[in-house]
C-alpha cells in the first residue's frame, strides 16, 4: 500500500471490497437463506464479482503492483464454485447396457397469456416434445384448463390442483409408472413443487422427481424499474427494496422447500434421477441442496454457460437434470426455441 499511488490506493480499497464480496459469494450455498438471508444475495452476483475482480486482477498485473496476488488467491480458493458454471464436454465414450432419454421443460401456460406474440405457441411445444421425442418427459408450469394434450406417451403423472383450472406439473412417459407422488411441503396440498413417478425401466425401477422451487415473483413496479430505472434518489430506492425484497422471500421459500426435498429423495429406494426449474443459479444453496451426492448432466456432457432461462437477465442456468451416480450422461442439449421464458433441455444417460 505504501508503494501506490493515491488512485491506485482508492482502486485497491474498492478492489478489497468486491474480493470481500466473492469470498462471501462463495460462501453461498453452505449457508441457508433461513440462517442468514443477506449471503443468498452474494452467491447470486458471483459472476459480477468474478468479471470485475477480474478487471483488477489483469490491471494489477499490468502495473506490476501486489494487489495481484490477493486477486490470484481468492480467483483460485474459488476455482470450484466458477466450474459449475460452465459445461465441459469430455470426449470419452460410455458403454451401458441400457439408455434413457429425458427432457424438461419448463412451458410457462403454453403462453396462455400471450407473453410471446407469436401464433401457435402450444401446437409448437407439442412437436418439439414430438419431434425429440424423448423415453421420459417432465413438465413445469403444465397448464390444460379443460382437457389433456394428446402426447405420444402411454403413461402420465399430472399433479393436479384443487382445481384442474390452476397450473401445476407433468411427468410423461413410456414406461409404466407404477408409484405416483407429491412431495408435501409443510402440508401444502400443491402439487407444483415437486411430484415423482417410480417407473420400471426393462428389469429395474428408477424414480424420476418433477421440481419446481419457488419463483421470485416480481411484481409490475419491479418489473417496470427494471425495464426503465427511474433516475431520482426516491424511485431508485424503491426499486431497489422491492426487488430485494422479492428475492430475500423467494430465497428463503426456496430453502425450507429443498430441505424437505431432499430429505425424501434420501428414502427413496431407487436410484434417481431430478428435473426442474430450480429459480436459481448453481451457486445456490438451493441447487447445493438438492445436487449434493448427485451429479449434473450439463456438467457431464454440456457445453459452455449453458443458459436455460430466456428473460431480461442474461446467461442464468436455473433448470437441471441431475442424476444418481448409478447412471451416467452420454449427451445433454440446450435446445434454443423460444416458446417460454426457459428454454428445454434434454440428456440422453446409461445405466
Amino acid at each position: 500500500m505504501k508503494n501506490l499511488s493515491l488512485i491506485n490506493k482508492v482502486l485497491f480499497l474498492i478492489n478489497s471490497f468486491f474480493l470481500i464480496g466473492q469470498i462471501l459469494s462463495y460462501l453461498a450455498p453452505f449457508v441457508s437463506p433461513n440462517i442468514f438471508w443477506p449471503i443468498a444475495f452474494f452467491g447470486l452476483f458471483l459472476p459480477v464479482f468474478f468479471i470485475l475482480n477480474l478487471l483488477f486482477l489483469t490491471y494489477w498485473l499490468v502495473r506490476m503492483r501486489s494487489p495481484f496476488w490477493a486477486n490470484l488467491i481468492v480467483f483460485l480458493i474459488g476455482m470450484n464454485s466458477m466450474s459449475t458454471f460452465v459445461g465441459n464436454t469430455k470426449s470419452e465414450v460410455i458403454n451401458s447396457k441400457k439408455n434413457i432419454s429425458i427432457m424438461s421443460y419448463n412451458v410457462r401456460l403454453f403462453n396462455a397469456y400471450n407473453w410471446i406474440k407469436k401464433e401457435d405457441v402450444k401446437e409448437k411445444i407439442f412437436d418439439l416434445f414430438s419431434k425429440i421425442n424423448t423415453d421420459i418427459l417432465c413438465i413445469q408450469e403444465f397448464y390444460a384448463p379443460k382437457q389433456l394434450p394428446k402426447l405420444d406417451y402411454p403413461f402420465q403423472h399430472i399433479g393436479l390442483q384443487t382445481k384442474k383450472s390452476q397450473w401445476h406439473m407433468a411427468i410423461y412417459s413410456k414406461s409404466p409408472q407404477i408409484e405416483k407422488g407429491t412431495v408435501s411441503i409443510k402440508g401444502e396440498r400443491m402439487n407444483n413443487t415437486c411430484i415423482f413417478s417410480d417407473m420400471i425401466i426393462e428389469n429395474d425401477t428408477i424414480r424420476v422427481y418433477n421440481i419446481h422451487l419457488a419463483s421470485n415473483w416480481f411484481d409490475k413496479s419491479d418489473l417496470a424499474f427494471m425495464e426503465n430505472p427511474k433516475i431520482n434518489k426516491e424511485a431508485i430506492k424503491k426499486g431497489i427494496f422491492g426487488i430485494a425484497k422479492r428475492l430475500k422471500e423467494s430465497f428463503q421459500k426456496r430453502a425450507v422447500q429443498v430441505e424437505v426435498i431432499k430429505e425424501h429423495m434420501k428414502n427413496a429406494p431407487y436410484p434417481i434421477l431430478v428435473c426442474g426449474d430450480f429459480n436459481d443459479t448453481p451457486n445456490s444453496f438451493a441447487y447445493y441442496k438438492i445436487s449434493k451426492s448427485l451429479e449434473d448432466s450439463f456438467l457431464e456432457k454440456g457445453n459452455g454457460i449453458g443458459s436455460t432461462f430466456l428473460g431480461k437477465i442474461p446467461f442464468l442456468r436455473i433448470d437441471y437434470i441431475l442424476h444418481s451416480s448409478n447412471f451416467k450422461t452420454t449427451t445433454f442439449t440446450t435446445h434454443q426455441q423460444k416458446l417460454s421464458d426457459h428454454k428445454a433441455i434434454e440428456s440422453s444417460l446409461g445405466f
